[in-house]
């Protein structure tokens, strides 16, 4: 896998469920503030994919953010750290399933029932997983062509319809409440959440040290450009945004009739399936990871023969996601994805200061890439995650502490039998 297929893996994992179901969410919590909080959340993220990049210039594995705390702080704090990062990974691809619920909900007028959503996530399941047993070029395949498939028609959406939007309605009248902007940019955070994804299979790029911190600049900065662009539009062409159930293809409407609509709405249910595609084979890379480093058992990183992908891994994360996607809706699935990603982050801007610290006594491997103002980047990473950790409600915060919990049991159980075939 190459800069570009790798970069696919991010915008794959960006332009999918949150970018389509979450414009009329974004207005009903901030009005029009919604694109200048993308915008911020953006630029972010853009400090986080610095600390992403130069611990991508350190491993040549795969694993990604895991593995650069791992080299910072060793493997027993760092489990809960990789842990965290496979939960968030699984409840936001289980989200992407609700939302193919959703978006065929809304293009065929029709209710679908538990047993239908069973089959199509059931056959989605088997499609996507049986390409990241594939591995190599097939699935970095798939994964280009639906991001070039799922991105030209929002190109071609913002292009035509900037021309015509009514700037009137994106002035901001009002200043919003704090929550509301904190409820906004957990929402932003879900909808970038992923671009980090491309650094998880580096062990199947061509060359990682090189091409991952490329490849997370190019996905980044288009995440952010659409994401920006297809709101602004949104806002200023849907009269009553708050009320519509998929707001892009409404805007299309408004430009190029229902043939737009249409556009919009399959290149929708495309997006889902791309990032679906994506975000497995991410999520099976990450446990293949955990299995690797030996904190979880050896088993959950075998590999097949034939491709030598983590066959094991991909069925299990398959069969715990499409249990997460029929158990939870999308509203409930995003909020507990955010809230484990944004510890992640931060723990990975903290690793920074930490493979720096080692690496001038020669305890960490060497990097390539030294992000330039890292103070500034990291304290910008820390407070902007801490803010939107403020926003989360009791509940909230008590399901992120019982999912955290249980990877510590986990790790004990791990430990436990490592001790026991010590002896």
């Amino acid at each position: 896998m190459g800069p570009i297929a790798l970069a696919a893996v991010g915008v794959n994992s960006i332009i999918g469920a949150g970018f389509y179901l979450l414009p009329a969410q974004y207005f009903a919590v901030v009005g029009p503030w919604a694109p200048l909080v993308l915008l911020a959340v953006g630029v972010l993220l853009v400090a986080i994919a610095r600390c992403c990049a130069e611990g991508g210039r350190r491993c040549e594995v795969s694993g990604g953010a895991y593995l650069y705390v791992r080299a910072a702080y060793g493997p027993r704090a760092v489990f809960e750290v990789g842990w965290g990062l496979y939960l968030s990974r699984l409840v936001a691809t289980a989200a992407m399933f609700s939302a193919l619920i959703m978006l065929l909900k809304v293009t065929t007028g029709l209710e679908w029932g538990l047993g239908p959503s069973a089959v199509v996530i059931g056959v989605m399941t088997v499609v996507v997983a049986a390409f990241s047993i594939v591995g190599g070029r097939a699935n970095a395949g798939l994964v280009t062509a639906l991001a070039v498939i799922k991105v030209a028609p929002v190109v071609l959406l913002i292009a035509l319809e900037a021309p015509v939007l009514d700037t009137a309605a994106l002035a901001p009248r009002t200043a919003p409440r704090t929550r509301a902007l904190g409820a906004a940019a957990a929402m932003a955070m879900f909808s970038y959440a992923g671009f980090e994804n491309l650094a998880i299979p580096a062990g199947e790029a061509s060359n990682p040290q090189r091409d991952v911190p490329r490849a997370l600049v190019i996905s980044l900065a288009a995440g952010v450009v659409l994401l920006v662009g297809a709101n602004a539009v949104a806002i200023g062409l849907v009269n009553g945004l708050s009320d519509s159930k998929l707001a892009l293809a409404d805007a299309a409407q408004v430009v190029m009739g229902p043939a737009g609509w249409w556009m919009i709405a399959v290149t929708a249910i495309l997006a889902v399936v791309g990032s679906k595609a994506g975000s497995l084979l991410a999520n099976s890379r990450l446990l293949q990871g955990l299995a690797d480093q030996g904190d979880i058992a050896a088993w959950f990183g075998g590999r097949s023969r034939r491709y030598g992908t983590p066959a094991t891994a991909v069925v299990v994360s398959s069969a715990l996601v499409a249990a997460l996607a029929l158990s939870g809706t999308f509203q409930s699935l995003v909020v507990l994805a955010v809230g484990t990603r944004v510890l992640v982050y931060a723990s990975v801007a903290l690793s920074v200061v930490r493979l720096r610290a080692r690496d001038r006594s020669g305890a960490a491997p060497a990097a390539r890439y030294r992000m330039p103002f890292a103070p500034q980047m990291v304290g910008g990473v820390l407070a902007g995650c801490g803010g939107i950790l403020a926003t989360m409600t009791l509940t909230q915060g008590v399901a992120l502490a019982a999912g955290l919990t249980l990877g510590l049991l986990l790790y004990a159980g791990q430990a436990y039998q490592r001790r026991r075939s010590g002896a």
